[in-house]
């Protein structure tokens, strides 16, 4: 498998995870509007990276039966759990970014951004850099 096709197929496994949490975040009350305007986002996207995974010649990747996502009780809790998945896709958008193709670079750099956003959206805040690692790096010694 060619790493660009195996770029596409994580960020489709990405998508996948995010649709089925978002029907669990569409199910508290009052962010069911936001919620399916998320899932519309993300239905596209699945579209998307299914088309790029038969373009380089593989078969996309199916949806799991279900995801080890425990259903939101409270609003906040919806929110962190839509922030969560943005996140985990915005991972697989920053991998995306690294594809030898041009187009699939500059699709993964909107990706990117208005995840950031809705990663904003959902929780109001955002990692100084969104889809890489957290961790603030240790300082180096001196001497």
């Amino acid at each position: 498998m060619s790493d660009d096709l195996t770029l596409w197929q994580q960020t489709l496994a990405a998508e996948h995870a995010a649709i089925w949490g978002l029907g669990l975040v569409g199910a508290t009350p009052p962010l069911a509007v936001p919620a399916s305007a998320a899932l519309d986002v993300h239905r596209a996207r699945r579209t998307r990276c299914a088309d790029a995974v038969l373009a380089l010649g593989g078969d996309p990747v199916a949806s799991a039966p279900a995801y080890d996502i425990a259903g939101p009780d409270t609003q906040r809790a919806a929110r962190t759990l839509a922030a969560d998945l943005e996140a985990g896709c915005a991972v697989a958008y920053a991998a995306l970014a690294g594809a030898g193709q041009r187009r699939a670079r500059l699709q993964a750099a909107a990706w990117l951004r208005e995840s950031t956003v809705a990663i904003w959206g959902w929780s109001g805040t955002v990692l100084a850099l969104p889809g890489l690692d957290d961790r603030t790096p240790e300082p180096s010694p001196t001497g």
